[in-house]
């Protein structure tokens, strides 16, 4: 992804932020936060979605003196409302340095309108964020599903082998309250907030399971998960494998690699390419994995702000070029995975199934530290697809419109594999992305 379409969801969701291009290392992945979406990785795994990809590239802190007049005369006049502020307003209790400086730059990086890309974070959601990408999380392992009419939080699914699987919170498990405190109604960030903790530390959560008269409580201790990032599912009936990237983060193409590899040694012909609810992540990766599957041809168009376009052509590193394809996107699908699925589209690989349109990034982000460990993720490039069409508000169209019913959330592998998921069971499961996704398969 250019520069940082950073962007998100959290694991399944994770729900999860990318062109982004690493936190950096060179150029960010453009990570935009992901709004509301209906999955999110709770980290306890919940860090905030990121819709984007880090470019690999760090330009550190080596600000200019602004250049034009118009910049020193409009930065004067905000350090003259900053003295007045200061030295005259009544209520000097109310007077907070900090809370003045961030607000100041929020609004200031607000006023470019690049939603979802540019924006400012504060030290602790930039250590979130490096935490997010190295595919590590303190926590207890758990994707959160709200229900978008009830309000319902319930558990989508477990991490394999993280603390909560191990207590025995399962698929469906509605929660009722955090650590004594009631959370029917409420939405997932505020809920996360209450699940979060230091490793070793632990959070009890009750729960009603459906078919059970009492509910259950369960005291679960945070420790700190490796997330798997590519999680494959196989169906043997259609020699198909259904892998989804949860997000772009460090070593996920090694990951896909090793799971495609999987998948062929069970005797996979087709692939899924689950790229829904996927925030997005480092450009590198998005790159490498864009080549695994196309022989030549350029991944994505990088545009500066004179109008020069510079081709991001495949790595060459193929794995697998001919097997049929198909893209699962929604409008979740943010920054690194818009440009994986429309350098797929674009070169004729793969056939794309999903909502309208994915998220929409479009900008190359580009991280600048600030002196208290804060930051700015600024949209210093844009980003075309092959074919040269900018996406940013409109997103990656598919092939075929399949939307998802407001009832349903997307099944995904791990959901299949701890379900032990057939054929018949995905097909009347109510994913009806998915389902069209293996009917065209099984025509192709």
């Amino acid at each position: 992804m250019p520069g940082y379409p950073y962007a998100p969801y959290n694991p399944y969701q994770q729900q999860p932020g990318v062109p982004q291009a690493g936190h950096q290392r060179p150029k960010r992945r453009n990570l935009g936060r992901i709004f509301a979406q209906a999955l999110t990785l709770v980290a306890l795994v919940v860090l905030a979605f990121f819709g984007g990809w880090f470019a690999h590239q760090l330009f550190g802190n080596s600000f200019s003196t602004p250049s034009s007049t118009d910049s020193r005369a409009y930065s004067n006049l905000i350090q003259q409302a900053w003295n007045v502020i200061d030295q005259h307003y009544v209520d000097r209790k109310a007077v907070n340095y900090k809370n003045m400086s961030y607000a100041a730059i929020r609004s200031m990086v607000d006023s470019l309108k690049d939603r979802g890309h540019t924006r400012f974070m504060t030290p602790e959601e930039v250590q979130s964020e490096n935490q997010q990408l190295s595919g590590k999380f303190i926590g207890i392992g758990i994707y959160l599903h709200q229900d978008p009419k009830t309000k319902d939080l319930s558990i989508a699914s477990t991490i394999p082998g993280a603390p909560a699987e191990g207590a025995g919170l399962k698929r469906g498990d509605i929660l009722l309250s955090v650590n004594g405190q009631d959370v029917r109604g409420k939405d997932t960030t505020a809920v996360s907030t209450l699940i979060k903790g230091e490793a070793g530390t632990s959070v009890t959560i009750k729960v009603q399971r459906p078919g059970q008269n009492q509910p259950l409580t369960f005291k679960i201790e945070r420790k700190e998960i490796n997330v798997p990032n590519v999680i494959l599912h196989y169906i043997p009936e259609e020699h198909v494998a259904h892998i989804q990237i949860v997000q772009f983060t460090n070593g996920v193409s090694d990951q896909l690699r090793d799971a495609l590899q999987q998948a062929k040694d069970k005797g996979a012909k087709k692939y899924i390419l689950d790229l829904r609810d996927n925030p997005g992540g480092y450009l590198n990766e998005a790159t490498q994995i864009a080549s695994m599957f196309v022989k030549s041809g350029n991944v994505l168009i990088e545009k500066d702000s004179s109008g020069r376009e510079t081709p991001v052509p495949v790595t060459g590193n193929t794995i697998d070029t001919q097997s049929t394809l198909v893209v699962l996107i929604n409008t979740n699908s943010a920054s690194a995975a818009e440009i994986v699925t429309a350098a797929l589209k674009d070169n004729n690989r793969a056939f794309v199934i999903g909502d309208p349109h994915t998220f929409g990034t479009g900008t190359v982000l580009q991280q600048y530290s600030l002196s208290d460990g804060s930051a700015i993720l600024l949209g210093i490039q844009e980003w075309l697809t092959p074919k040269g069409k900018f996406i940013r508000d409109n997103g990656v169209e598919p092939n075929q419109v399949v939307k998802l019913p407001d009832s349903s959330a997307p099944l995904t592998p791990a959901d299949e594999n701890s379900g032990n998921y057939s054929l018949q069971k995905i097909l009347s499961s109510g994913d009806t992305q998915l389902i069209a996704a293996l009917k065209y398969l099984q025509n192709h």
